[in-house]
Formats: structure tokens, C-alpha cells, sequence
């Protein structure tokens, strides 16, 4: 648990039984459309999972900001991927009234935490990245880029909602170094990173079946690196 003045309470939920993990959870609902999100039932059973420690090596994190009265004012949840030594930002909900107090800054200040704890717990020195998807027009990719250095992967991005041809949507898939700066990264690392992020973290059992997964290896066939997305100038602006 942390303290800061803005926010009176940072938690995180360890128990799929504590009320509190539910209600946490049900800002995902609110905050996310159906094709953007998993179930409450299924985030639920991933927090079971970890505390049943039946996770060997990645970390399952849900993170609440509470306020005096001990409700939720948002909630960060992420996955470490123990493969790519890279923490995984799956949801990052705040409710509209409490937006100014800059909770989302905090919350995955907090989830950067626990995933570089994920990291020397699993034997490395330092943890890679934090990997997260966002939409191409978001000011929040747009702040990451500017402020954090994060680097969006050069990648036409489906994440498992969507598929080719699906809607006009336009995500991005970015990486925010923490201890590997690369502007490039290998092809098959990035493939490796897409797996995971459809394998483990959004528990998508057949991945190359998915068409845009599918989409996502076909684009990256024949290449041998990856570098930040043509935009990511613009977006430094």
C-alpha cells in the first residue's frame, strides 16, 4: 500500500474475493467497450490464479486508487510476460470526475513497480519494457511519447477485439523502455511480444488463427527489424 497527497489510497487486489476486486474491476466495464475488454468472471479468475500462485514466472496485478471512503477512483491492471521480460498495461480505467488529479500517472507508476519486482523475482537485472496498446489519436500516446520515450512498434496493431477490415479504429502498439532502450528490436522478438501479449495476456488460445494476429505475423514476414512507427515524430510534437 501507498500514500501521496493526491491520492489517499493505493492498493493493490490480491483476492478475487475481496468485494473491493469486483468493484475495481467493474471501472473496466464502464470505462471499455465489450470488444475492447474481457469479462469480470475472467479477470477474476486470473487474480484466483495468482493467488493460487498457479502462475509460474508472470505476475497477474490489479491496482486500485481508492478514495476516503475506500471506493475506486481507478484502477490499472497488467501481466508481466515473464518470455519477454516485459510488463504488459492490459486495462487503465479512471472515472471522468477524478481525471485531474492525475491518478492515471500514478496507477501505472505503481504497476511499473510490481512489474520490475516481477522481473528480479524471475532472475533478471532489470525489467525490459512496459508494453501497452492505445488508440492512434489518444493525447495519452501522444503525452507517452513526449514524456516517457515510449517507442510505438512500426506495426499495423489488431488487438483480439479487432480483426482487418473490422471498423476504422486505428490502435498502436508501443513499448516504454525501462532497461533495454533499443529503437529496434528484432522481427521474431516482436513477434514474440505479440504472442505473448494474445497468449498470455488476453488468454487467446489459438493465436494464429486469429485474423488479425494473423494479420500482425504476415506483416512482419521477411523483416528483420522493427523500428518506432512512421508517426512517432508526429506524435513527439
Amino acid at each position: 500500500m501507498a500514500t501521496s497527497e493526491d491520492v489517499l489510497n493505493i492498493v493493490e487486489l490480491r483476492d478475487e474475493r475481496d468485494p473491493l476486486a469486483a468493484e475495481a474491476l467493474r471501472l473496466v466495464q464502464e470505462m471499455f467497450a465489450p470488444e475492447d475488454r474481457q469479462s469480470t468472471r475472467a479477470l477474476l479468475s486470473e487474480i484466483a490464479e495468482s493467488r493460487m500462485e498457479l502462475l509460474e514466472g508472470d505476475g497477474f496485478h490489479l491496482i486500485a486508487a481508492l478514495d476516503e471512503n475506500g471506493r475506486p477512483m481507478g484502477t490499472v491492471i497488467g501481466v508481466y510476460l515473464m518470455a519477454v521480460n516485459a510488463g504488459f498495461v492490459l486495462y487503465l480505467a479512471v472515472r471522468p470526475e477524478h481525471r485531474a488529479r492525475e491518478l492515471a500517472r500514478t496507477l501505472r507508476r505503481e504497476l511499473t513497480a510490481a512489474f520490475r519486482s516481477d522481473a528480479r523475482r524471475n532472475g533478471r537485472d532489470e525489467l525490459a519494457w512496459v508494453v501497452g496498446e492505445i488508440e492512434a489519436e489518444s493525447a495519452w500516446l501522444r503525452r507517452l511519447v513526449r514524456e516517457r520515450n515510449a517507442i510505438p512498434f512500426d506495426l499495423t496493431y489488431y488487438h483480439p477485439g479487432m480483426s482487418p477490415g473490422s471498423g476504422d479504429r486505428e490502435y498502436i502498439l508501443y513499448r516504454q523502455p525501462v532497461g533495454d532502450a533499443r529503437a529496434e528490436l528484432p522481427a521474431r522478438l516482436v513477434r514474440q511480444i505479440i504472442y505473448d501479449v494474445y497468449r498470455r495476456a488476453y488468454r487467446v488460445s489459438y493465436p494464429l488463427v486469429h485474423p488479425g494476429f494473423a494479420a500482425m505475423i504476415d506483416e512482419l514476414e521477411g523483416r528483420d527489424m522493427v523500428g518506432p512507427h512512421r508517426r512517432a515524430e508526429e506524435w513527439k510534437e
